[in-house]
Formats: structure tokens, sequence, C-alpha cells
């Protein structure tokens, strides 16, 4: 099971995606930095990730087929000049994977990038997170 939780795209939870939008934009607001928006193209990046680590039983940005991230946003269709990804294993609700990211530098750092303009973001079974930020064709 993977349900997304951007604001558009199929199988989506509005009010998760309602949450994540509003969890994301005011962190960066509070770095002073300006919102993301949801993107179908991360999302899919995003949803593609978090289903090879499910079915392949494991937890890494390499994917089973040696791909980064940014090829997996480009391969979606997502013709990226940044981007970066979060994952997460574990946590049972937005608001604490969130704060696991917060609270962590390096996933902090990701989180706070200013030249990224969206993102996409879902959550697998087993309570696998994929957050991908990225802006396109800079």
């Amino acid at each position: 099971m993977l349900i997304g939780l951007a604001a558009c795209g199929a199988g989506v939870d509005p009010a998760g995606a309602q949450q994540a939008r509003q969890m994301l934009n005011g962190f960066r607001a509070e770095q002073g930095l300006g919102p993301v928006t949801a993107s179908e193209a991360l999302e899919a990046a995003a949803m593609a990730h978090a289903l090879d680590m499910m079915r392949g039983g494991f937890f890494d940005h390499r994917g089973s087929d040696g791909s980064d991230v940014m090829a997996r946003v480009r391969r979606a269709g997502y013709g990226a000049c940044a981007v970066a990804e979060n994952i997460a294993r574990g946590q049972g609700g937005l608001a604490e994977v969130m704060g696991d990211w917060v609270a962590s530098p390096g996933h902090r750092a990701n989180l706070a990038m200013p030249q990224v303009t969206d993102y996409g973001l879902v959550r697998a079974q087993g309570d696998i997170w994929v957050l991908v930020l990225g802006r396109d064709g800079c």
C-alpha cells in the first residue's frame, strides 16, 4: 500500500496533502524561504523509490538499479537542476517524520534548500517516507 501526500495525483489523501504543504512551507517560512508547490512528477519519483525500497526490503538513497534521486526525477519527466531527497522509516505520522527531519542537520539542510520550488512526498507501507524536493528547468 502506498499513500501519496502531494496535492495532486491519484490515491491522494487531501487532508494529508494540506498538512504536508503547511508543515513544509511553515518550516521554510521560518527560515525566510519561499514556499514549495506539490509536483506530480516529484511525487512519482518519490513513489517509485518508496515502492522499490518496500519491495526490495532495503532502505537507502540509492535505488535497487543503482539510481540516485536525480536519475529518478528525470525518469519521472522532471528536468531538475536542483534536487534533494529525504527518506525515513518507522515514523507513524507526518508530524513525527517532519520533526525528525528538522532535528537532523542533513535532512534540515535539504528542507531549507533555497533553490527548490517543488516537492513530492509519499508514505509506503511499513512507514517508509520519501520526500523529493526540486527545481525544474533552471
